[in-house]
């Protein structure tokens, strides 16, 4: 159900503000995670516990509430999970040890798994282009990146992800109207999976190996010889280029798009065993921002495009990469224990491929870029 004209164009800036602001606050947080973990005497199996446990929460919370979205309406859910979402951010600055530091993120996952289910659909719903909403998300991002490489300090980077998501909380408030449920019963969020579950599992796939190269990451540059300030430039290089590509997705046909961003992973995960100097890096990060846009835009397209139930919808793509997320940074960490960290970077190209071979008969159909 889509709002009129008028009112689409008084809610796109308040939809990019508080997409911007969501994505500031979340990246903030995590860039220096891995660090801050090692600083608290976390060996690498336990720096991927702390993502595991930030990804369990938030698969749990997003499935659920973005199921619960399609009959209760999308704003109680954007509303509380921003609000709950700033708490948590805040509670980060008293983790003192590995386990206050597990507690925290799972806490972090938790309220995040609230509001992103429920923001996507009620964008989507309001008629806004999903590849500009999703790219005021990554340009948060780059504004994260951009303060972690010049304040270098963890503890202010929580305070800022903690004002980042009240004032995105006080933001929300403005919505005055939103789509009433479509639908008069409860979803079955099975029957929702199988409709796009090629998709599902080609994104799990890929996502699954990225996110065991991300948890890694970090101690990775800092081997190659980067300190906090080139980390946050690489960062901020990759969003960069997601708030641009992902601007001009929408006019594509998403099965291509999707298409395009897995075959660049594989690529990118390659290049990035293979980089030493800052000049490979950048390029891998650039092609990066490349394929995650395409891949990540792409899926959303597919997803939202194919039915009703979009809240439910979602809440399982959000929990897909959030299972990813719980189950990646420990994969990543046992990973580079045993084999080193340009282990993780060819157990996440395999993984590509394998996905990429998942959804090859869905990308192939031909199916209309505007199908309902």
């Amino acid at each position: 159900m889509a709002i009129s004209n008028e009112e689409q164009q008084r809610y796109w800036f308040l939809f990019g503000l508080i997409n911007f602001l969501l994505g500031f606050a979340v990246q903030s947080s995590i860039i220096f995670i891995p660090l801050l973990g090692a600083q608290l005497g976390a060996s690498d199996f336990q720096v991927g516990l702390v993502g595991t446990v930030y990804g369990a929460a938030f698969l749990l919370s997003s499935l659920i509430s973005g199921w619960k979205s399609d009959s209760l309406g999308r704003l109680l859910f954007v509303r509380w999970g921003l609000l709950l979402s700033s708490l948590a951010f805040a509670l980060q600055l008293l983790a003192q040890n590995v386990i206050l530091l597990m507690v925290f993120r799972s806490m972090v996952g938790l309220a995040l798994g609230i509001a992103t289910a429920a923001i996507i659909a009620y964008a989507f719903e309001s008629g806004i282009d999903m590849g500009k909403f999703s790219s005021y998300g990554s340009l948060g991002w780059i504004f994260s990146a951009l303060a972690a490489a010049l304040v270098k300090n963890i503890d202010t980077l929580f305070l800022f992800s903690f004002l980042s998501s009240l004032i995105a909380f006080f933001f929300s408030l403005a919505f005055r109207k939103a789509p009433e449920p479509e639908l008069p019963e409860q979803p079955n969020p099975w029957q929702v999976a199988r409709r796009n579950h090629r998709v599902y599992l080609a994104v799990f796939l890929r996502h699954l190996g990225a996110t065991a190269v991300w948890i890694i990451m970090p101690l990775y540059l800092v081997e190659l010889g980067l300190d906090e300030f080139w980390i946050g430039i690489m960062w901020g290089i990759n969003f960069t280029v997601q708030a641009v590509v992902m601007r001009c997705l929408e006019r594509f046909p998403e099965h291509k798009t999707f298409a395009i961003g897995q075959l660049m992973s594989i690529l990118v995960f390659i290049l990035f065993a293979y980089a030493r100097g800052r000049f490979s890096l950048v390029a891998a990060q650039a092609l990066l921002g490349v394929a995650w846009s395409c891949l990540y835009v792409g899926a959303l397209l597919i997803i939202m495009r194919s039915g009703e139930a979009r809240g439910t919808a979602s809440g399982i793509f959000q929990s897909t990469l959030n299972l990813c997320n719980a189950i990646g940074p420990f994969l990543g960490g046992v990973i580079a224990q045993g084999w080193g960290y340009r282990g993780v970077m060819f157990f996440a190209a395999a993984l590509g491929v394998a996905g990429m071979l998942a959804a090859a008969p869905k990308s192939q159909a031909p199916v209309s870029s505007n199908s309902k």
